[in-house]
């Protein structure tokens, strides 16, 4: 660690998260609360940080701020990097400010591609550089709501793709008809509907677009219970999102899987399903790529 003591704040769309960390670059002290960005109104960030980790600054103070308070609708909008990036990048590239009282603060940039197609993360680079080893060339992917396969280099984050699939499987069974005939209360995993629609996925055949609606159709013709019905959804959308990885050329090496276990898990279970090698990653990336970030020299305020 450097003479300053690094605070670094994971400030997202709905939740709040401040990380102290000690001399040796660990974590000492947490705290968390549901003060997510949208939360906040009339621009108060200041107050909200200072309520939460007022106690924690002093005068050898400097804080990091990385999530959706670097967006466009957050504290201060800083630009993106471009792929490829590596960790110290992230650092150097942060637009600096201060709060009232003077203490530093460094917001991070997100990372973004621009060729073949336009793509954008801003958060999950954390993870991703929390996972990896400092040299490794692997394969990554994040399961969410907004999905992300990552390639890295070298240690570099070489390139990405972004997939909707966890908010398209929640706006399916929520807002259109292939949701009404599901129950409203989740039931046990059903694992071989799943894999079912894994496998269906693979086959081309009338595309996605048909695929989804067999989901309600198999109900109605006896051939799929009501309750399996969102795990057949859930399966055909991952499915589909892996064989968007697999044109990309993006299995051709194990997968290591970063996230929630449980959705991680079912991922797991979606690739080997498909005879491809997969494998979960590091319990808390996020907090491991800030402690890297913690202990890095870099740009000054």
């Amino acid at each position: 660690m450097t003479a300053r003591h690094r605070l670094i704040v994971d400030w997202g769309t709905s939740n709040f998260r401040a990380f102290r960390f000690d001399e040796a670059g660990e974590v000492a002290e947490t705290r968390q609360a549901p003060r997510g960005i949208l939360t906040v109104e009339g621009g108060g960030f200041e107050a909200v940080l200072l309520a939460q980790i007022g106690d924690w600054i002093d005068e050898s103070t400097e804080i990091l701020l990385s999530g959706m308070i670097t967006s466009r609708n957050g504290w201060l909008e800083t630009p993106y990097i471009e792929a490829p990036a590596r960790f110290d990048d992230l650092r150097n590239s942060a637009v600096t400010s201060r709060l009232a009282q003077g203490t530093p603060l460094l917001f991070l940039p997100g990372v973004c591609t621009r060729h073949p197609t336009p793509d954008v993360m801003r958060g999950e680079e954390i993870q991703v550089f929390g996972a990896i080893g400092p040299n490794e060339d692997s394969t990554l992917v994040l399961p969410g709501t907004h999905s992300k396969w990552v390639r890295t280099k070298g240690g570099a984050l070489a390139d990405f793709r972004t997939f909707m699939t966890g908010e398209v499987f929640a706006t399916l069974k929520a807002h259109t008809i292939l949701g009404r005939l599901m129950p409203q209360e989740a039931g046990p995993f059903d694992e071989a509907s799943f894999v079912t629609g894994v496998k269906q996925a693979q086959t081309g055949g009338a595309g996605l677009l048909h695929d989804l609606f067999t989901t309600r159709s198999g109900v109605l013709l006896s051939q799929l219970a009501p309750e399996a019905a969102a795990d057949r959804l859930s399966g055909l959308l991952i499915g589909a999102e892996i064989a968007g990885g697999i044109a990309l050329g993006w299995a051709d090496r194990p997968i290591l899987l970063v996230g929630d276990p449980a959705l991680c898990g079912r991922y797991r279970l979606a690739l080997e399903s498909l005879d491809l090698s997969a494998h979960l990653g590091p319990a808390q990336p996020t907090v491991e790529g800030f402690r890297k970030l913690a202990m890095l020299e870099g740009k000054a305020v």
